[in-house]
């Protein structure tokens, strides 16, 4: 097999790039659009100056490009990791995932893990806001910290394993820490952004885990085989219900009515999947947590209009 066709289907499997990158864009844009609202409106704790944080007074949207490229390498290195941490489970349960099968070695998902590696620190470098090069720099190495932290299991495996939703708890802070450090290339800004950042990323997990009944899998631990079906979608149904909150906070209450509405509406699949418990409903649920998320991070734009 050639190398195109072998990386092809590796990231078909394993980190399609089509999906991520409409995801990771919808992180990108949420924090371009809250850092230059409170950049513009002088919400800034630090000493420095407003006027010095950024070279014109204009929205510089090219910076989007150099966020999104930077948070979108995290998220491949989050995948490498997993691989390595996930090798022996995996040959295990799964053999039929591109790395326990033989399709890609994990050698060379190491020298991909430092390409990304180098290229995340060149970027940071060279194209965040220039008086905060060094914090950005900070900011990088305390996500790569905890994201190590994660891949050992933060060092208390046998624990976690035991207790699920505390692992999700650790796993998912990663996100907010994430929201900060691209937040460096404008100027630092965090608070409730981080927060909903926080929260969209424990739907995202427990939505690509649930499962019907007749496709739940030994040796995977999906949040419908824990908890069961309806104590699932009641955790969906709470954290979404704390999303509608912060994204009300966020956009004023003049947005209050359309926020509502939205929440209802992606809220009906998880009561129909409650209810009947099939395949299609359980593709459904998730399709509907993915679409709302995205529509919850891109509304941010209207900080900016």
């Amino acid at each position: 097999m050639n190398q195109i066709k072998k990386w092809y289907t590796y990231q078909k499997e394993r980190f399609p790039v089509l999906v991520y990158g409409l995801y990771v864009f919808c992180i990108v844009f949420a924090t371009f659009c809250y850092s230059y609202y409170y950049y513009n409106a002088g919400i800034l704790t630090s000493p420095i100056p407003t006027t010095m944080y950024l070279e014109s007074t204009g929205i510089q949207y090219i910076k989007l490009i150099p966020m999104f490229l930077v948070a979108f390498l995290q998220f491949l290195m989050v995948r490498i990791l997993d691989e390595f941490k996930d090798y022996e489970e995996d040959c295990k349960y799964r053999p039929y995932r591109p790395v326990p099968r033989g399709l890609v070695k994990l050698s060379e998902l190491k020298v991909l893990l430092i390409i990304c590696a180098v290229l995340q620190v060149m970027i940071t470098i060279f194209f965040s806001n220039s008086i905060y090069n060094i914090l950005s720099f900070i900011c990088l190495m305390v996500v790569w910290a905890y994201i190590l932290l994660m891949n050992k299991d933060f060092f208390m495996k046998k624990f976690l394993d035991k207790h699920l939703l505390i692992n999700v708890a650790l796993d998912e802070m990663v996100l907010p820490l994430l929201i900060i450090y691209l937040s460096t290339f404008i100027c630092p800004t965090g608070s409730w952004l981080a927060v909903m950042a926080y929260i969209i990323s424990w739907i995202v997990e427990v939505a690509r885990k649930i499962r019907c009944k007749e496709d739940e899998e030994e040796g995977v631990k999906t949040y419908t085989a824990v908890l069961g079906i309806g104590k699932a979608m009641i955790l969906i149904f709470v954290l979404e219900t704390l999303l509608m909150l912060v994204q009300g906070i966020i956009l004023g209450q003049k947005n209050y009515i359309w926020i509502v509405a939205l929440y209802i509406l992606a809220n009906i699949s998880n009561i129909l999947f409650a209810k009947k418990k099939t395949r299609k409903m359980a593709k459904l649920a998730e399709l509907s947590a993915n679409i709302y998320i995205a529509i919850v991070y891109c509304s941010l734009v209207i900080l900016i209009l």
